[in-house]
C-alpha cells in the first residue's frame, strides 16, 4: 500500500477514536441516578393516600404506606435503578410510582430524568401522569401513550421502565416472600439448580437443571389471586408447568391466610391439589367450575374453592392480557424504515440530481420524518447515547439511522444525512429557492463565521463534561420539530436559521450547526486524506476534556473517602421479628442496589430456614409426620451439622430439637398466650427433644427423625448465619469495610468500634470494643423474659430439664471469625451456666465475656 493510503488510514482511523475517546468521557461523567426512596417523607406519600400517617421499608426496595390504625393502603417504588438501561430520547428517567394494594396504580411523578430536559418537561403535564392512573402493570397491557407526538420514545420508555420495574419486583403486599431455589422441589423440580425470571411475564419462573436445561416454569398465582378469599383469608399457590409453558404438572400451596385447620385438610389431601393439573393454562383462563365439576376438599370448601379461582385469575390474567413491552407504533417505526431507505437511495443514486425528485424527497423529509415523527439527529441525542448505551429496543431504525450518518461520510465521503436526511436542512434548501432575495456574504466574514459550528461544537463538549445535567438541546434548534412552543431556545434558534436562509442558502448549515460539524469531522475529503487543523483541534479538546473530567473525579473520589471514613453509609431493614443494620465506608457504594441485594440474602435465609415461616425447609420437617428420610439442599444440610457439633461439643447442653419446649413455653410462632406448662407436658415434650433423634446423610442430603414429634428451632444461630450470608453479599458487591448488626449480633469486616449494653443498665455501656475482622454475639437473660407461676424466666429452654435455665448468668458475649459460630456458642454457654460455660471456653478456646446475676464479669484468656 502506498505511503499516502497508509497515512490516509491513519487519520480516518483517528478521528472514529477520538469519537470514541469523546464517547468515554461523557459517559465517566454520566451523574449518578437519584436515590430517591429513601428521601421520601409523608408529604409525598399523602399526594397519592391522604390517609397515610406512616412509611415503612417494604420487600424488595418500596415504601409501605399505612393509616393511622396501621391499616395498610399501599406501596411506593422508584424504577430506578432496575430500569436505568431503559433509554427514552437520550437517557433514562426515574419515576416514582404508588401502588394499591391491588397493585393498581394510583398514580406516578417523574423523579428526575437523564433524558433531553424538554422532553421531560413536556410529560410533566397532568393528563400524561393520568395516563397511568388504574393500571395494573403486572398484569395488563400498557395504556396507549401515542397522543404525546414529540416525546413519545422517553413516554414509552418511562412505560416501559414501570413495567421492568415490577417484573423484578413482582410480589404483593399479601405474599411478599420471593421466590427461592428451595421452593422449587415443592412443585417437584427436583434437580432444579437455578431459575430466572420470565420478563414479559411477570410472575413467571423459568427453572433450569443440570447443564442449564428447561425443566418448566413456576408461576405464582399472587397477586392475581390475592382478592379471592377461602373462609378466613386468600391463599397464594406455586403451579409448576412443563417446558411447554401450558401443561400443569403440580400445585403446591405455598401459603395462606386461611384457617389453619381448612389449611392442614388440604395439605392432607393427597388428590384434591393433584387434580387441578389436568386442565392446561388456557383452559383454566376460561374455566366454568360446574361444567368442569371441580370438587373441593371435605370440610375445607371455601379454602379449596379460592385456591381453584385463584389459579383461574391468574391464568386469565395471562391470557391475551399479560403485560407487552411498549414501543413506537407499527405504522411510525415502518415510516422510519422507509426514510431510511430513502436516505441511502439519495445518497448513491444520481436521483437526487433530478429537481422534481429531490424536491418530493425534501417536502415528505419536513412533512414526516420532522413534523410527524421527530427523528432528527443532534448532539443531545449523540450525547445521551454515549452516557446510557444505545436503544436499540425502542428506536432501532433511528440508531441505525445515527450509525449511516458517522459512517457514510468516513468511508464513501459522501455527506447522506445534512444533504439528502436532515428535515432542517430540507427546510433551508427550500427557503433558499428564491435567489432575488440571497445576499453576498464577503469571504472574509465568511471564513470567520463558517468556523462558528466547529465552535460551538467544542463549547458544547466541554460544557457537556463540566455540568453533565445541562441539556445541549439548547444549543440546537432540532427541539422545536417536536416540541413547538414548548421550547424557547430551540424555537428562537429554529426561527432565527430559517429566517435567514432565505437571504443566505443553507445559513443553519453553514455557520451554526454543531451535529454537522461533527458529521464534517468525521468525513473523509479524499483518497489520500491528510491531518489537517480539525484533528489538531479535536486533539486539544480531547486533553482538556480529560483534564475537566479525570482530574475532578479524582479529587470527588478522595473527598468521598474521606467523607466515607468519617461518616458511614447506613442502610436499615426488618427481619426475623427484629432490625438488622449495615454501615459501609470506604468504597463508593450505591446504597439502593445495596439494601435491595442485603434484603434479598437476609430474606433468602429467613424464608429458607425460619420455623416461624410456613414456607421454610424447617418448616417443612417439623410438619412431617414420618420418620422417613427428607431431602434437603446442601445448605440446610451443613447448618444441621454444624449444631450438632455444637451440640456434642457443649455436653448436650445445646440443642435445635428444643421446639417442641419452645412451643410449649409460649416463645414459639403460636405465640405467648399459653399457660404455664404442667410437669406432665414437660415430661411428654422432652420425649421429643434431643439431637440424638435427628439421622443426618450428609451425601445423600437427607434428614429423618425418628419420633414423627421431632422438631427443629434454628433461632438460636439464623441471626448469627444471615450477618456471614450478607458479609459474603457485600464482598460480591466490592465492600471491604462494613458492620454488620443483625438482631444484636454483630460482624465487622475492618475495625469498627462497638459498645456492649451493661445488662443492669440498659442505658449504659458495659465495655467498648474495636471489632477489627470478626463477629460479636451477645446472649442475656436480661431482656427475653416471661411471667411463669407469677416469677420471670429465661427464654433459654434447657433441654435436659425443659425448663427455662437456672440465672448464673446474665450475659453471654463470644468474639470468633465468623457471627454463625458466636451466635449459637454464645446461646450454648448461657444454657451451660457460669462455671460450666467458664470451663467450655477454655477448653474451645474461645474469647467470651461472662458476667453473672451479681454482676461478677469473667474474660477467657485470649
Amino acid at each position: 500500500m502506498a505511503p499516502g493510503r497508509v497515512r490516509s488510514w491513519l487519520v480516518r482511523s483517528w478521528r472514529l477514536t477520538a469519537l470514541f475517546l469523546a464517547a468515554l468521557l461523557l459517559q465517566r461523567t454520566t451523574p449518578l441516578a437519584d436515590s430517591a426512596l429513601t428521601q421520601l417523607g409523608l408529604a409525598d406519600a399523602r399526594a397519592f393516600f391522604p390517609e397515610a400517617k406512616r412509611l415503612k421499608s417494604g420487600p424488595q426496595q418500596t415504601l409501605l404506606v399505612e393509616d393511622r390504625f396501621g391499616n395498610s393502603l399501599g406501596r411506593l417504588l422508584t424504577t430506578a435503578p432496575d430500569a436505568d438501561a431503559i433509554i427514552g430520547y437520550a437517557g433514562p428517567s426515574n419515576v416514582l410510582v404508588a401502588l394499591d394494594n391491588q397493585e393498581k396504580i394510583v398514580g406516578t411523578r417523574i423523579l428526575s430524568s437523564q433524558d433531553t430536559p424538554e422532553h421531560v418537561d413536556q410529560l410533566r403535564a397532568p393528563e400524561f401522569l393520568r395516563a397511568f392512573q388504574n393500571w395494573r402493570p403486572t398484569t395488563q397491557p400498557s395504556p396507549k401513550l401515542e397522543a404525546y407526538a414529540g416525546s413519545t420514545l422517553t413516554a414509552y420508555a418511562i412505560s416501559e421502565s414501570i413495567q421492568k420495574r415490577l417484573s423484578g419486583n413482582y410480589v404483593s403486599l399479601r405474599f411478599p416472600a420471593p421466590v427461592t431455589l428451595a421452593d422449587l422441589p415443592k412443585v417437584g423440580f427436583t434437580t432444579a439448580q437455578s431459575f430466572e425470571p420470565n420478563v414479559p411475564r411477570l410472575g413467571w419462573y423459568r427453572v433450569f437443571g443440570p447443564q442449564n436445561a428447561l425443566l418448566g416454569y413456576v408461576v405464582r398465582s399472587s397477586p392475581s389471586g390475592d382478592e379471592v378469599n377461602g373462609y378466613a383469608g386468600p391463599s397464594e399457590t406455586l403451579i409448576a408447568l412443563a417446558p411447554d409453558g401450558r401443561t400443569l404438572r403440580q400445585v403446591f400451596l405455598r401459603s395462606s391466610y386461611d384457617s389453619s385447620d381448612y389449611v392442614e385438610r388440604i395439605y392432607d389431601d393427597a388428590i384434591y391439589l393433584k387434580s387441578l393439573t389436568q386442565w392446561s393454562t388456557k383452559e383454566w383462563a376460561q374455566m366454568d367450575f360446574q361444567k368442569a365439576r371441580i370438587e373441593g376438599v371435605s370440610g375445607a370448601t371455601l379454602t379449596s374453592f379460592a385456591i381453584a379461582e385463584g389459579l383461574k385469575r391468574r391464568f386469565a390474567d395471562d391470557l391475551g392480557q399479560g403485560p407487552r413491552p411498549a414501543g413506537t407504533s407499527p405504522l411510525k417505526s415502518l415510516a422510519l424504515w422507509c426514510f431510511l431507505v430513502g436516505a441511502v437511495v439519495m445518497t448513491f443514486t444520481p436521483l437526487h440530481g433530478r429537481p422534481m425528485i429531490r424536491l418530493s424527497w425534501q417536502i415528505l423529509l419536513i412533512a414526516g420524518l420532522g413534523l410527524w415523527l421527530g427523528q432528527l439527529l443532534s448532539l443531545s441525542l449523540l450525547a445521551g447515547w454515549a452516557r446510557h448505551g444505545l436503544p436499540w429496543g425502542p428506536a432501532p431504525a433511528l440508531v441505525l439511522l445515527g450509525g449511516l450518518a458517522l459512517l457514510i461520510p468516513w468511508s464513501t465521503r459522501r455527506q447522506a444525512y445534512c444533504h439528502h436526511v436532515c428535515p432542517h436542512g430540507a427546510a433551508q434548501e427550500l427557503l433558499g429557492r428564491f435567489p432575488q432575495l440571497h445576499l453576498t456574504v464577503p469571504a472574509r466574514l465568511h471564513g470567520w463565521l463558517s468556523k462558528g459550528p466547529a465552535v460551538v461544537l467544542g463549547g458544547a463538549f466541554l460544557a457537556a463534561l463540566t455540568w453533565p445535567r445541562w441539556s445541549l438541546g439548547q444549543v440546537e434548534p432540532f427541539d422545536a420539530w417536536v416540541l413547538g412552543t414548548a421550547v424557547l431556545i430551540p424555537l428562537v434558534l429554529a426561527g432565527l436559521g430559517l429566517a435567514a436562509s432565505l437571504c443566505i442558502p443553507q445559513a443553519y448549515c453553514k455557520y451554526g450547526c454543531p451535529t454537522g460539524a461533527l458529521l464534517r469531522f468525521v468525513r473523509t475529503t479524499s483518497a489520500d486524506d491528510h491531518w489537517s487543523p480539525r484533528d489538531t483541534v479535536a486533539g486539544l479538546l480531547l486533553a482538556v476534556g480529560a483534564g475537566l473530567s479525570l482530574l475532578p473525579a479524582q479529587e470527588i473520589r478522595e473527598t468521598k473517602s474521606a467523607a466515607a471514613l468519617a461518616t458511614p453509609t447506613e442502610i436499615h431493614g426488618a427481619a426475623f421479628g427484629t432490625t438488622w443494620t449495615v454501615k459501609v465506608r470506604g468504597a463508593s457504594a450505591d446504597t439502593e442496589l445495596l439494601k435491595r441485594a442485603i434484603e434479598a440474602e437476609i430474606n433468602r435465609v429467613e424464608f429458607s430456614f425460619s420455623h416461624w415461616r410456613e414456607s421454610s425447609t424447617t418448616t417443612d420437617f417439623n410438619r412431617l409426620a414420618s420418620t422417613r428420610p427428607m431431602g434437603i439442599n446442601q445448605e440446610f444440610a451443613d447448618l444441621v451439622a454444624w449444631t450438632l457439633q455444637l451440640h456434642t461439643a457443649s455436653g448436650g447442653l445445646y440443642d435445635i430439637t428444643v421446639a417442641p419446649l419452645t412451643s410449649l413455653w409460649g416463645y414459639g410462632p403460636a405465640g405467648s398466650k399459653l399457660p404455664d406448662p404442667s410437669a406432665a407436658q414437660i415430661q411428654e415434650a422432652l420425649t421429643r427433644v434431643g439431637s440424638s433423634k435427628l439421622t443426618l446423610d450428609k451425601t445423600a442430603l437427607t434428614l429423618a427423625k425418628d419420633n414423627p414429634g421431632v422438631a427443629l428451632d434454628l433461632g438460636s444461630i439464623l441471626q448469627g448465619y444471615a450477618a456471614d450470608c450478607v458479609a459474603r453479599t457485600l464482598r460480591a458487591q466490592g465492600q471491604e469495610d462494613f458492620l454488620i448488626e443483625v438482631g444484636g449480633e454483630l460482624l465487622a469486616a475492618g475495625a469498627w468500634w462497638v459498645a456492649i449494653e451493661d445488662p443492669f443498665n440498659p442505658r449504659a455501656i458495659l465495655e467498648k470494643i474495636l471489632l477489627t475482622d470478626r463477629a460479636l454475639s451477645t446472649s442475656g437473660l436480661y431482656r427475653a423474659k416471661k411471667l411463669a407461676a407469677g416469677k420471670p424466666v429465661s427464654h433459654i429452654l434447657s433441654p435436659q430439664t425443659g425448663r427455662p435455665v437456672e440465672p448464673t448468668l446474665e450475659l453471654a458475649v463470644v468474639l470468633h471469625p465468623n457471627c454463625l459460630n458466636a451466635d449459637g456458642w454464645s446461646t450454648a454457654l448461657m444454657a451451660a451456666g457460669f462455671e460450666q460455660a467458664k470451663i467450655i471456653a477454655e477448653r474451645e478456646g474461645l474469647e467470651v465475656i461472662l458476667v453473672t446475676p451479681d454482676k461478677k464479669v469473667w474474660r477467657s484468656r485470649k
